[in-house]
């Protein structure tokens, strides 16, 4: 009888155990019909996640039998998103995550936070000093593992699955983002005393409309020709050279082809080598500011959430001055 129980009790363990591998199959299949529509069609999942379209749409089809309901309707070879797969997206996608945001801070330590994050940042010229930032998080936290995006496009994180991206501004124009405040940085006027000789100094705001500015092309495509001057007021210019990239404003700079208006931090260098000149130095610099932002409070993954605390704090202690290098100090921008 006890050998008979004993069968008994494994039969209805391993009766259980399937049943759960096929919930957790299930739940994947779900997280993957929430990809599809995040990204907005199954080809851009397949080349996002490096999936094979088959086995994508062999999955998505069971997961409509098991439901009983079309999650897509398919026109010709076009899938949009049906009624009623909208209805299951919005009911499951907050559950699911919190359901897998429970199960790991339960059943996994702190130390042993693992997953794989997908991060963009902005081709600053502080690019270095945050990376080093990312490397020591993830020998803090070996078994995550981490792919970097440099861009200046202003990506669409949910479609791209990017889980946390850096962003640059004053204020964000995006309500659908999360955002923590990065940190901010002194922005100034600069050229180079050639330009000065050829071109004369400017000394009013005034004085900038006759003179070249190199402007900025911000990712979403408005140029930078409404410039702060101070806290208050702001003045327009204009010039003949326009770029979307930092590096190459500050090159074209120190080849006296205009004025540019950059981070103090990036221009100080030059300042120091005589290479360039800070322009108004009676008025006080404007700011702006960093932010570090991701989709959704409530669907951060625990590595992401992890990453963006350990991001936060670095800098923070960095900028109080408790770093040894002049690299970690900065840190922002």
């Amino acid at each position: 009888m006890e050998h008979y129980s004993i069968n008994k009790h494994v039969k209805v363990f391993a009766t259980e155990m399937n049943r759960c591998k096929q919930s957790i199959m299930k739940t994947e299949d779900i997280k993957l019909f929430h990809q599809i529509v995040d990204c907005g069609s199954l080809n851009r999942t397949c080349e996002v996640y490096s999936l094979a379209k088959s086995n994508v749409s062999r999955r998505i089809k069971a997961l409509e039998q098991e439901l009983n309901f079309q999650l897509f309707d398919r026109h010709n070879r076009a899938m949009q998103v049906s009624h009623a797969g909208l209805l299951f997206y919005n009911s499951s996608k907050t559950i699911l995550a919190e359901l897998e945001t429970g199960l790991q801070e339960i059943c996994v330590p702190s130390s042993e936070v693992s997953g794989h994050l997908r991060i963009q940042l902005l081709p600053l010229p502080m690019i270095l000093n945050i990376s080093r930032i990312i490397f020591r998080f993830m020998d803090r936290y070996p078994k995550v593992s981490i792919e970097i995006f440099n861009s200046a496009e202003d990506t669409n994180l949910l479609e791209n699955n990017i889980d946390v991206a850096l962003r640059v501004g004053e204020k964000l124009q995006d309500s659908s983002l999360v955002a923590r405040p990065f940190g901010s940085t002194s922005f100034g006027f600069y050229c180079t005393p050639q330009y000065i000789k050829e071109h004369g100094l400017a000394q009013t705001a005034e004085e900038l409309h006759r003179h070249n500015i190199i402007r900025y092309r911000f990712p979403n495509g408005q140029i930078y020709s409404s410039l702060p001057f101070g806290k208050e007021q702001f003045v327009e210019v204009s010039g003949n050279l326009i770029m979307n990239s930092v590096p190459l404003i500050l090159e074209a700079c120190l080849q006296s082809r205009g004025i540019i208006f950059i981070p103090e931090k990036t221009a100080e260098k030059y300042v120091e080598q005589g290479k360039l000149v800070r322009l108004f130095s009676h008025i006080e610099p404007s700011l702006n500011y960093g932010w570090l932002v991701y989709p959704y409070r409530k669907h951060l993954s625990p590595a992401a959430r992890t990453f963006v605390e350990y991001i936060l704090s670095e800098v923070q202690s960095s900028t109080m001055g408790r770093c040894e290098t002049d690299d970690c100090r900065s840190t922002i921008i």
